[in-house]
């Protein structure tokens, strides 16, 4: 009820914002611009509530922040912050039109609101599936549901891409190279992804259905683990940490008895470094005891993952076998809104719409510095035009030498005298 009333007032907000930057009764552009700043904000808000904070923080900084500043810089570069109040010759218009728009939502929203449909189902996805083959000593096989083949030469330890199929029944049918196929049933639910793991030995071929949890890991930085036991019939297995070599009081157990052909449930484990080990039973012995079925010293977790991890009998050269843990990891889904969601639709699902995104903001940025620019008379149109100086030349020499000079007589050279001839001898 708390979010219904936020979104009603956060909306009654937003729209009111917007209808004032439209109507604009102080008739200043800059009270308009203010006013979509305010209603920007009141989107922000929005999608913090739809659990969506990069959205958020991008409505601020991109559209509240960068794109109104910049018209917001336009409109004070232009001197257009107030509005040509000249009468109008239709002053009803603007009040027609708001009660025209008002009467079209009514239309429009009553037999919405009225015809009884519920378009918050969400829309059934075709589930997933993969195989795993980790039965010891099986041939390369090729895997079919039904008619539709899935995977083909899956060797031991090997796992097929997830495939998506119509939800149902299916037939599951393995077969190994030169050998006859093994059939099992399977049913796969609408948006569901699982793995069928083939396990056992070349003469008892048994099937397992594992649930893959691809959901959004909830703990920071963490992934998800599950173990599955393809081992031994009379051995069942538990997963601890082992921690520290030099403190034997920090060892956890994260599974505890996973059965022969079952699985553990999900575990949540942070990133980093663990020092992980399969034991036999659920005893914890010593880190070096004969227990210890398989050792991942110094394993490097990823975040946000979730992992399928597979105890299974690996055959050696002198035909004993030893056990084998192998890791399917796959990424998990991505936190609605956060940074990587939105990175991946931005630049792989909508990387053409993003790109001609950026080209319009940047025709609209040239366009903008184009329309305010002074202009400047070129080098051609200053040929034939004479300067203007704000000061006569002769006042300027005035005030350096410190007295008139237009006044002032010529200088005139001095008078020649006759000069007498001496008297000679």
């Amino acid at each position: 009820m708390t979010e219904v009333v936020l979104f009603g007032i956060v909306g009654l907000i937003a729209v009111a914002a917007a209808a004032f930057m439209v109507i604009s009764p102080t008739k200043n552009a800059v009270h308009s611009a203010l006013a979509l700043v305010l209603t920007m904000g009141c989107l922000a808000f929005l999608f913090l509530m739809l659990n969506a904070p990069f959205l958020a923080m991008i409505q601020i900084t991109v559209y509240a922040g960068a794109i109104m500043v910049l018209f917001i810089f336009v409109i004070m570069l232009l001197g257009a912050e107030k509005l040509d109040v000249r009468e109008t010759r239709f002053p009803w218009l603007p009040v027609l039109g708001l009660v025209l728009a008002i009467v079209l939502l009514l239309v429009i929203g009553l037999p919405i609101l009225n015809s009884g449909l519920n378009v918050m189902e969400p829309v059934a996805n075709a589930p997933r599936v993969r195989v795993v083959n980790a039965a010891s000593d099986l041939a390369p096989v090729n895997v079919a549901f039904n008619e539709q083949v899935v995977a083909t030469d899956l060797e031991f330890g090997a796992v097929s891409q997830f495939t998506p199929v119509p939800a149902g029944d299916y037939s599951v049918t393995v077969t190994p190279e030169g050998g006859a196929p093994i059939t099992t049933a399977v049913n796969l639910e609408p948006n569901s992804t699982q793995t069928v793991i083939a396990y056992g030995d070349a003469a008892n071929v048994m099937f397992a259905v594992v649930p893959d949890d691809l959901s959004t890991v909830s703990e920071a930085r963490s992934s998800r683990v599950v173990v599955f036991n393809a081992y031994d019939p009379q051995t069942t297995v538990s997963l601890v940490d082992f921690g520290s070599d030099s403190n034997a009081a920090d060892t956890t157990t994260y599974a505890n008895e996973v059965g022969y052909g079952t699985y553990s449930e999900p575990v949540i484990l942070e990133e980093g470094a663990h020092n992980l080990a399969y034991i036999a039973g659920g005893d914890v012995p010593d880190a070096d005891s004969e227990l210890v079925l398989f050792r991942n010293q110094e394993y490097e977790l990823p975040r946000d993952e979730s992992q399928l991890i597979v105890v299974m009998p690996e055959p050696l050269f002198d035909g004993t076998v030893r056990a084998a843990a192998v890791t399917f990891a796959d990424t998990a889904r991505a936190s609605f809104g956060g940074p990587r969601a939105v990175g991946t639709l931005l630049f792989v699902d909508y990387m053409l719409p993003f790109q001609l995104l950026a080209m319009l903001l940047l025709a609209a940025m040239v366009g903008v510095i184009v329309l305010t620019r002074h202009h400047l008379p070129g080098a051609k149109d200053r040929i034939n035009v004479r300067r203007k100086v704000s000061r006569p030349l002769t006042n300027v020499i005035s005030s350096q030498v410190g007295h008139e000079v237009v006044d002032e007589a010529p200088a005139q050279l001095p008078a020649q005298t006759e000069q007498r001839e001496t008297a000679g001898d």
